[in-house]
């Protein structure tokens, strides 16, 4: 059996992003443009166009784009954009982890940490 999950960052019960919203922005930021993130991904362009202007609606503005003459225009994301990606792939890792038995268990004694082993049943780390 495996644990499965699915994570999203929601503000103020709006959903932000998921997921597929980071692979979104993820690829936008390699590829230099929503056209070619589109192609990488398999994903229609209204799709990606549409989900990017649901999340802009609820955070504010998370690409910016330039026209381009003969060599093309370029997107990039903005701070905030990469903000939220990130914050997303935090916690999607720290869930991986946990999940995947990937931490360490501790407690503190005198303020100090004492390690001890999985079976003691103290309070879970996570390794970041």
């Amino acid at each position: 059996m495996n644990v499965q999950f699915r994570i999203w960052i929601e503000k103020e019960g709006e959903h932000v992003i998921g997921k597929g919203g980071a692979k979104i922005l993820r690829a936008i930021e390699t590829e230099g443009s929503i056209s070619a993130a589109c192609k990488k991904l398999g994903m229609s362009y209204r799709y990606v166009w549409g989900y990017i202007k649901k999340m802009e609606k609820v955070v504010g503005p998370v690409v910016s784009s330039s026209k381009g003459g003969s060599k093309g225009g370029r997107t990039i994301l903005t701070k905030r954009g990469r903000e939220i990606v990130e914050y997303y792939e935090f916690y999607e890792g720290l869930i991986n982890r946990l999940v995947s038995g990937d931490f360490l268990r501790i407690r503190i004694e005198n303020g100090k940490v004492v390690g001890r082993s999985v079976e003691d049943g103290e309070f879970v780390i996570i390794r970041v």
